[in-house]
């Protein structure tokens, strides 16, 4: 009977002093986490979409915490984020413009150079002999982008070219970065006047391709008053940095490139409206 009385008091002892050391070394080598992590981590929209830079919402609170990201680094939440982010680090910040994607082509009826029955994504088809579009600088039209859009702010027209829905649209940029062809572009939405055409080639052959397309006849360049717009490699390239969006580059444009979004963003609201 002393025996295991002798025992049972022995281990105790240990596992009294396993338990104190347990206690020391989980105080000693505890990670300390700061809880503006979790308070930052809680107001971001949850979305994932690594527009930030950052591998996710966790991973972009981490870094604004630690200096490595701007409390303006989410383009999901915008300035709305932004400022709540601010104010739990106790900074402030400049309301930014908000932005969103703008499709940089809008041609119709460009014939084929092929026939293509492979995987339906941009991506892959460009891979197959640059593309199977006559043009090799216009959109595809498989709808890669619609696809890698989180917030369905993205659809396909009948004429096979993507469409923002700009009231949706976060400018988290992953529709930018899936077209194999750099057609899409994050830009303010106040910028109203874009280049619909990425086209390198000279204008007659652009122009025999696609009746849409950039002839870089320099109309645009010699009317613009800012000095905003310049012709570059056959095609014209708008400073946004100078554009005011006047619109009378758009009013010269023999072939209808450079659009105004005034009207296109009225058409496609009355558009949305009946559907």
């Amino acid at each position: 009977m002393g025996l295991v009385l002798g025992a049972a008091i022995t281990l105790g002892i240990l596992g009294m002093v396993f338990g104190i050391g347990l206690a020391i070394a989980s105080d000693k080598f505890a990670v300390k986490v700061d809880p503006r992590i979790d308070s930052i981590n809680e107001i971001l929209p949850g979305a994932n979409c690594g527009a930030c830079g950052q591998p996710g919402c966790s991973g972009f609170a981490q870094a604004v915490v630690e200096g490595k990201a701007p409390v303006t680094g989410c383009t999901v939440g915008q300035s709305v984020v932004a400022n709540l982010v601010a104010n739990i680090m106790g900074v402030k910040v400049e309301n930014r413009e908000r932005s969103i994607a703008v499709v940089m082509c809008h041609a119709r009826g460009v014939k084929n150079k092929f026939d293509y029955n492979g995987v339906k994504d941009c991506r892959a088809a460009h891979i197959v002999s640059g593309g199977f579009l006559g043009c090799d600088y216009g959109c595809l039209g498989l709808g890669t982008c619609v696809e890698a859009c989180k917030f369905e702010a993205m659809y396909m027209e009948r004429d096979n070219l993507p469409k923002v829905i700009e009231e949706r649209c976060t400018a988290c940029g992953r529709c930018a970065a899936v077209c194999p062809r750099k057609l899409i572009s994050i830009l303010p939405e106040s910028k109203m006047v874009h280049v619909r055409c990425k086209s390198l080639d000279k204008g007659a052959v652009a122009k025999k391709i696609c009746q849409d397309s950039c002839i870089a006849c320099k109309q645009c360049e010699k009317i613009c008053p800012y000095d905003a717009i310049h012709v570059q490699n056959n095609l014209a390239v708008i400073d946004y940095n100078k554009c005011t969006s006047c619109g009378k580059c758009v009013e010269v444009c023999p072939n209808h490139t450079i659009i105004n979004f005034v009207s296109e963003r009225s058409l496609r609201k009355h558009t949305l409206t009946a559907v």
